[in-house]
């Protein structure tokens, strides 16, 4: 296996399994050290007085020469860089960082702008970066990234680096600025960054060129001891990830102002950490912020932020009597404020149960044991930076041809993939085109991925190979002067306390194989995880069994199969947390991958999450789950399903947004008794799915209660907003048997709507016995053909929902069909009155 890049990607063999490069932040990703706040209210700006102004009116081989104001640029690549027909061009090649500054600009505070076209957009791998830069000085600056991805999205972002691009501060969360972006289409970006003596506040937007500038996305305050007051210049930055095809980018109308002037509400500053001495007083919770006024025809309802704060931005209350605990990798240490034992483990060797344990900043390379009979909460210290890490720094590199060696590397880690560690099951999970996938071995240099091959001969610049034979690690990227780490702990905590919590701090790049059941495992009924960051690891994040589990705000992004699983995992809760990026390696997506997997497992509650850009599925329930709810949350530009409901029974499907899903958006296969309300389902390659198959229930108790029939399925108050599939909907009976109407399934009050009366040139299609499935290519065919939708109403041409997937005015003013009563079970599960009436998701999305 390898290092993976932070988002999925669909890439060729043996892509990286993550880049933390400085040049590369991937979307929703909340591991960032830096202390900052969102804004209280939109922040105005004016431009200022104009240093730079270039329309690229010139001609240039070799870099970009000279603006027109007289400011000469420097490039680390020169030979990559061109001025030519308007534009500044430059050629991005995998793998490679390039820069662009105008050292002749000193600014501390400035606005900088530029308009950006990519030729291509990427196929595969974590895409194309475009940055700008401010306060560029000696390896400080701060930068704006726009990330352009192969979901055809820009993914927005802040960072500062502290010194070098090896040390990366990200501050706040990545946006989505746009979702449709098109190659070829010009895109406006544009960064702020004022002040220096409390704060830096920090803006940034993007938006088509062609369209209005929409107010600021981005509007954070970097309160961090290590912001950076001093000015600097400014510049721009390229990246194409390592998997991405090579293609070109053209920059235009790049404009820097001096002193910009800002006016209404901007950022509120984080307060700044303070020194203990020796203990914090316990702080006070925060109060919560109210939440927004829903958009119209919305129900209110509490504000949600997807994911884990930032690992370094927790602010627990440290009790009296804590113990506490340093990064040392010994055993030293009291266990006291003043001194901390020196390992995790120690501190959890030596607590009684019922004490907290306090993390001090820092890497902790172990891996720990909650053992049977103690219930500890193990947290991390006010406001300081706590990673579990299962890599280590490798030194001592020798260079043999084009290569670089490192000897005595004895790390021999199980290929094997199976849920069992007695079997190899690896071709069940295993795509032949990704043979290397169930390799746990992951390097990185300078926090960029490098990509595993098969044989010392395949090692190239960007990727290595473990020679187990000679005991050698070989690396093709010269790491002179870098820092290089390899995955050389599987495990990094498993709790078998019951009761036990933890939380605000980060868990990355354990080399776990899938019988060791997650790089974090509970394994005990009541634990509750908070604030964690997981990310990295060879396999699988997470993994659960056992009763009465209550997980939030997680993150778990990046996993190389699979974010979470769980299994006979009664009452288990996730919610408000961020998914994404998962299935890196490519695994096959069954028997399983992508974000979320859940089986055997009752009275089960998924809600305000954010399942994004997994490789595979979103979320994904089989093999008998019973009585789930799955509310309230946004399911977006997954590989293949958004939602799965498989071999199950029983549950409330409601008030979510699905959209731009590789396969389909919701699929209800062999389960029933599920109640699909008030769903908004947008671009999705096919919009939902009944299906039905020879299978049924193999456990002679369950055969009533769960009997992997489709039956009983009542789809109401949704809004279906078709993509290109041929069959947007389709019901279908595997063995030819059923018709659909057999499965028990009615359609009613729901609002339709596709591109024209021939895109797509099916309504529905509709099992259909013996003869396989019936097209219907309108509602009215549809209608009377099988008695369903009567009350509905499809609409061709314009777009019937936004950019936030809630119905625009005027389908919310003049629908065309009628709402039904939001049901008291539906009703109770999505915490709106009873009664309601409305088309497509209730409540304000996660953010």
């Amino acid at each position: 296996m390898h290092s993976r890049p932070l988002k999925p990607t669909h890439r060729g063999p043996r892509a990286s399994r993550l880049t933390l490069a400085a040049i590369t932040i991937a979307a929703f990703t909340l591991t960032g050290v830096g202390l900052s706040a969102p804004a209280t209210a939109a922040t105005q700006t004016t431009d200022g007085t104009s240093v730079v102004t270039d329309a690229f009116s010139r001609t240039v081989a070799s870099g970009w020469g000279s603006a027109a104001s007289g400011l000469d640029y420097a490039s680390n690549r020169a030979a990559d860089f061109s001025v030519k027909d308007g534009v500044g061009s430059v050629a991005l090649v995998p793998g490679a960082f390039g820069t662009q500054t105008l050292p002749g600009v000193s600014t501390r505070d400035a606005r900088i702008r530029a308009n950006v076209t990519l030729d291509a957009l990427p196929a595969a791998g974590n895409g194309a970066t475009f940055s700008l830069t401010l306060r560029s000085n000696g390896g400080t600056s701060y930068q704006a990234r726009a990330r352009f991805t192969k979901s055809a999205s820009l993914n927005l972002s802040l960072s500062r680096y502290d010194g070098s691009t090896s040390k990366e501060t990200y501050i706040g969360d990545t946006v989505v600025a746009l979702r449709d972006v098109r190659a070829g289409e010009p895109i406006t970006v544009e960064f702020v960054a004022a002040g220096a003596d409390a704060s830096v506040q920090l803006l940034a937007r993007a938006w088509k060129s062609a369209a209005t500038a929409p107010p600021w996305q981005i509007d954070r305050a970097d309160t961090d001891a290590k912001r950076i007051t001093a000015a600097g210049a400014a510049g721009i930055t390229t990246y194409l990830s390592a998997e991405s095809a090579a293609t070109r980018l053209s920059v235009d109308d790049l404009g820097v102002w001096k002193d910009p002037v800002l006016s209404g509400g901007g950022s509120t500053p984080a307060p700044a950490p303070t020194t203990p001495a020796p203990a914090p007083a316990p702080a006070p919770a925060p109060a919560p912020a109210p939440a927004p006024a829903p958009a119209a025809g919305l129900q209110n309802a509490p504000a949600i932020t997807a994911g884990s704060v930032a690992v370094g931005s927790a602010n627990y209350s440290v009790p009296s009597g804590a113990i506490y605990a340093t990064a040392k990798n010994s055993t030293s240490g009291a266990g006291t404020a003043a001194s901390p034992y020196g390992s995790a483990q120690k501190a959890i060797d030596a607590a009684k149960s019922g004490s907290t344990i306090v993390l001090r900043g820092g890497t902790y390379r172990e891996s720990i044991y909650i053992p049977k009979g103690k219930n500890l909460t193990i947290q991390a210290y006010p406001r300081e930076s706590v990673w579990f890490d299962g890599s280590k720094p490798v030194t001592g590199w020798t260079k043999s041809g084009s290569t670089w060696v490192v000897g005595k590397w004895t790390y021999d880690f199980d290929k094997r993939v199976s849920f069992n560690k007695n079997l190899d099951e690896s071709s069940r999970f295993i795509d032949p085109a990704y043979p290397l996938a169930g390799y746990p071995d992951q390097v990185w240099i300078n926090g960029s991925s490098l990509k595993q091959v098969g044989s010392a001969a395949a090692v190239k610049a960007g990727t290595f190979f473990v020679d187990k034979a000679g005991d050698r690690l070989i690396v093709g990227s010269d790491p002179s002067g870098k820092t290089v780490e390899a995955s050389v702990l599987t495990k990094a905590i498993q709790v078998h306390g019951e009761g036990s919590t933890l939380r605000g701090f980060g868990v990355k790049r354990y080399a776990t194989t899938l019988n060791m059941m997650g790089a974090v495992s509970a394994e005990v009924p009541k634990i509750t995880l908070e604030n964690l960051v997981i990310t990295q690891n060879a396999t699988v994040g997470l993994y659960a069994w056992a009763a009465g589990h209550n997980f939030r705000q997680l993150t778990l992004s990046d996993n190389g199969m699979m974010g979470a699983g769980a299994n006979v995992a009664t009452g288990m809760k996730l919610t408000n947390s961020l998914i994404t990026g998962n299935n890196t390696e490519r695994f096959k997506r069954a028997p399983v991958s992508g974000g979320v997997k859940i089986t055997k497992s009752n009275d089960v509650v998924i809600s305000g999450n954010v399942f994004a850009n997994n490789l595979t599925s979103g979320l994904w329930f089989d093999d008998s789950a019973y009585n789930v709810t799955i509310t309230r949350n946004v399911v977006r530009n997954n590989g293949e399903h958004g939602i799965e409901f498989e071999a199950s029974n029983k549950g409330v499907i409601a008030d979510n947004r699905i959209s731009g899903n590789g396969n389909t958006g919701l699929v209800i296969y062999d389960a029933g008794d599920l109640e699909v309300w008030n769903n908004t389902f947008q671009g999705n390659t096919r919009t939902i799915s009944f299906l039905q198959d020879q299978r049924r229930q193999v456990n002679a108790s369950l055969t009533s209660k769960i009997p992997w029939v489709m039956r009983s399925v009542n789809v109401r108050n949704n809004v279906f907003s078709y993509g290109g599939g041929g069959c947007p909907v389709l019901s279908q009976d595997m063995t030819n048997t059923w018709s659909g109407n057999d499965f028990g399934i009615t359609l009613d009050s729901n609002v339709y709507h596709r591109a024209s009366s021939t895109s797509p040139s099916n309504f529905i299609c509709w099992a259909n016995g013996s003869a396989g499935t019936k097209s219907f290519k309108t509602i009215e065919t549809f209608r009377s053909g099988t008695g369903h939708d009567k009350k509905s109403k499809l609409w061709e041409g314009a777009a019937v929902v936004d950019s936030s997937l809630n119905l625009v005015s005027s389908r919310l003013a003049a629908p065309g069909a009628t709402s039904a009563a939001l049901p008291a079970a539906v009703a109770s599960a999505t915490g709106v009155a009873a009664g309601v009436k409305s088309f497509g998701a209730l409540t304000n999305a996660p953010r």
